[in-house]
């Protein structure tokens, strides 16, 4: 099994077709993958039919055993497919190109493999191409982004960007809505340089679709948000957090809420290529949505962030991440707040544009930057080339980034911090917030100073197992393991020391036990940790790279081996000695305290000896001094001229029933022993009657169970006459 090839879908004939078959123009990244549940779509661009797999079952039952399937389209199509997008319940499939888009319907599984149609290898679909005519009568129109709706009730709502600054929403084959979401360009067809003129516009390159807000519709026309945010704002070592809650707008909308129900609208977020942000506020019936912008941004600057933007993601947390991407490689982190109030634009002038205020605004948190290819020292010519952006549903803080030069894993560590805040406002550090993001270069596709490009054509996240599958524009296919949270690997224990209460009277041991209070483990991860991250290095192997790229290669590697690692083992080392002399002086220090300790053990020892000696000669002591006590006050009492005569009778009458209950007592025995005899006789008799059998007359006989019942009733009337004196005397 190759490190790059987890599942080991190289070997599989599904990438060994579209190995074969991969489109003309792939310079630049497309998305010819998509994954769904247990099936994973491969699009062929020489036969303009799409392949699926269930790779699940594949990797279960060894890909030599389960065929791939292909899915043929009903229609022709006339465009070029670069993009390949499943429906949110995937009973959908969107092709899109940059001249035209179709729907293709997937037909139904069963069977013990989980294919379609029980395997059949290959199926005619039906295919709906979405407004051809549109981009048939208007040859510079383009396709810029496509999402499905995540609130569609069948599961069939495609949102569309085009060029012409519209977002055409469409239900299966049918056009439902067209929302202008910027200025109409200006053209003119017959004019040579028509191209150039509609490409100077301030086009609209990419949206997304942010989570829902309850709305209503006030006596004005506007509506009115239902609940209000917390909005915060944080720059670098600057951070403020201030709770706001209109009471005015709340007590409005509860009045409102009486009379007109709630709405839900789905904010989309539109970035335009000058890096202005807008939001359309809209629903799925909603004929004419609310257009605000362009948003503030803040902290303000000259440049506005940039000048060339790409792409657009939002990340539902709460509140809502943007992440903006520039061509350059540049992601800014930024939170999508509601303003405190409604503030109108006037920076858009346009006939065929109604901008209301706007109740949205956008605070840059942080910005990363990534790299792009290696980097070349001798030139600083950076390389620029569209980011495409995508979620990581896996892990809700990560997301990809992926490009002509590979792939990047981005985690916004911030997300996590503030939920922490914001759940215990009290007892949590606001610093915390400050958390930078970690962005990690997985795989780089190109050197800095060749032209050569092995662009991604595809990039698709599985789940169980969880791994990243990339197609690479040579034809290679890499499946890597992804970690589904970075907390969740075993982190080693840190080492911990107890200080001692001489320490803070001696010097040198108050130096020790400081240096020995951190985790040396947590040094050694931080002197050890890299400064770069070390990406998976794919190139074209179409063609071999020239001299000087394996020449700039090497000379990187032999920089970064010594600067990353060299280096660096060199201060671990340095530490390790430093910490072992500071375990020897500790070890001296516990030998002198372990024999002193001892030394004090033996005299405590001795001194428990004699006081346990002292203590049993005191108890003695004492025991016969209470009794002696016990007596004087016995006699003490007994001799008080006080006493009467009644208490002398009482005594005398006390004495005498002792001797009488003592002499019942001897009787009781005697009686007693009595009875025990006559019952021995009586058994005896009993044996002797077993063996002979002699009857006693019968007036013998009557007469010895009187004498027998007399007795037993005297015996019972003297054991009654000794419990009722043992009950007087006591």
């Amino acid at each position: 099994m190759s490190s790059t090839d987890f599942l080991e879908l190289n070997q599989t004939a599904l990438f060994a077709k579209i190995r074969n078959s991969l489109p003309v123009e792939r310079q630049h990244s497309q998305n010819l993958l998509e994954c769904k549940d247990d099936l994973l779509y491969v699009w062929d661009s020489q036969e303009s039919c799409l392949l699926v797999v269930n790779w699940r079952t594949a990797i279960a039952k060894g890909h030599e055993n389960i065929n791939y399937q292909t899915l043929i389209p009903s229609t022709h199509l006339t465009f070029d497919v670069e993009r390949v997008i499943s429906s949110n319940e995937g009973t959908l499939i969107a092709l899109a190109g940059s001249r035209g888009i179709c729907i293709l319907e997937l037909p139904r599984r069963w069977g013990a493999t989980g294919q379609f149609m029980q395997g059949k290898p290959q199926i005619i679909c039906r295919t709906s191409n979405l407004s051809p005519h549109l981009f048939n009568n208007n040859p510079h129109l383009q396709l810029r982004q496509v999402r499905w709706h995540p609130a569609s009730p069948t599961d069939s709502h495609l949102l569309v960007l085009l060029s012409d600054n519209t977002i055409r929403v469409y239900d299966n084959a049918y056009l439902r809505h067209v929302w202008q979401v910027g200025p109409l360009p200006l053209r003119n067809d017959t004019n040579a340089n028509a191209s150039i003129v509609y490409s100077l516009e301030v086009n609209v390159i990419d949206f997304d679709i942010a989570p829902p807000v309850n709305t209503e519709t006030d006596e004005i026309g506007f509506n009115v948000t239902a609940a209000s945010t917390s909005v915060v704002s944080m720059k670098q070592n600057t951070t403020i957090i201030s709770k706001t809650c209109s009471s005015t707008l709340l007590n409005k909308t509860d009045q409102n809420s009486q009379h007109k129900p709630m709405k839900i609208q789905w904010p989309l977020v539109i970035l335009r290529e000058n890096g202005n942000i807008y939001v359309l506020m809209a629903g799925l019936d909603t004929e004419k949505p609310r257009l605000q912008g362009p948003l503030t941004i803040t902290p303000s600057q000259t440049d506005n962030y940039g000048v060339d933007y790409c792409s657009l993601l939002v990340v539902p947390s709460l509140p809502p991440t943007l992440v903006i991407a520039e061509t350059n490689g540049k992601l800014h982190h930024a939170m999508f707040l509601e303003a405190e109030v409604a503030e109108n634009s006037f920076d858009e002038v346009d006939e065929s544009l109604i901008i209301h205020p706007c109740e949205w605004t956008i605070h840059i948190l942080e910005t990363v930057e990534l790299e792009l290819g290696l980097p070349k020292e001798t030139t600083n010519q950076g390389y620029y080339c569209p980011i495409f952006l995508k979620r990581d549903f896996i892990n809700e803080l990560r997301y990809f980034a992926y490009h002509n030069t590979g792939l990047h894993v981005v985690t916004i560590n911030f997300i996590a911090e503030l939920e922490r805040f914001l759940e215990n406002e009290i007892n949590s550090d606001i610093n915390s917030i400050c958390v930078p993001s970690h962005a990690e270069y997985v795989v780089c596709t190109k050197i800095d100073s060749g032209n050569r490009v092995n662009a991604v054509l595809g990039f698709v996240i599985m789940q169980m197992p969880n791994c990243a599958v990339l197609l690479l524009s040579s034809g290679q296919v890499l499946s890597l393991k992804l970690i589904i949270d970075l907390k969740l690997l075993s982190t080693l224990p840190s080492t911990k020391t107890i200080s001692t209460a001489n320490a803070i009277t001696d010097q040198q041991h108050s130096q020790l036990n400081e240096l020995l209070s951190t985790s040396f483990v947590d040094d050694i991860r931080r002197l050890l940790k890299r400064d770069v991250t070390q990406p998976i290095l794919s190139l074209d192997k179409s063609s071999s790279p020239t001299p000087q790229e394996c020449n700039e290669l090497l000379i990187q590697a032999i920089k970064t081996l010594r600067t990353q690692y060299l280096k660096k083992h060199e201060l671990v080392r340095a530490e390790f000695n430093k910490r072992i002399l500071t375990l020897k002086l500790w070890k001296e220090r516990q030998k002198q305290d372990i024999s002193d300790l001892e030394e004090e053990r033996n005299k405590i020892r001795d001194s428990a000896h004699k006081l346990a000696e002292k203590f049993e000669e005191l108890r003695e002591q004492q025991e016969v001094i209470t009794k002696r006590y016990q007596d004087l006050m016995r006699q003490a009492n007994t001799r008080l001229p006080g006493n009467n005569l009644a208490q002398k009778e009482f005594a005398k009458e006390v004495v005498r029933l002792n001797d009488f209950t003592k002499k019942m007592s001897s009787t009781f025995e005697k009686y007693k022993n009595t009875i025990n005899k006559q019952n021995y006789q009586i058994a005896k008799y009993q044996e002797n009657s077993n063996m002979k059998t002699y009857q006693l007359p019968e007036a013998q006989e009557r007469t010895i169970k009187d004498i027998l019942l007399q007795i037993n009733t005297e015996i019972d009337n003297q054991v009654m006459e000794v419990k009722r004196i043992n009950k007087i005397v006591s």
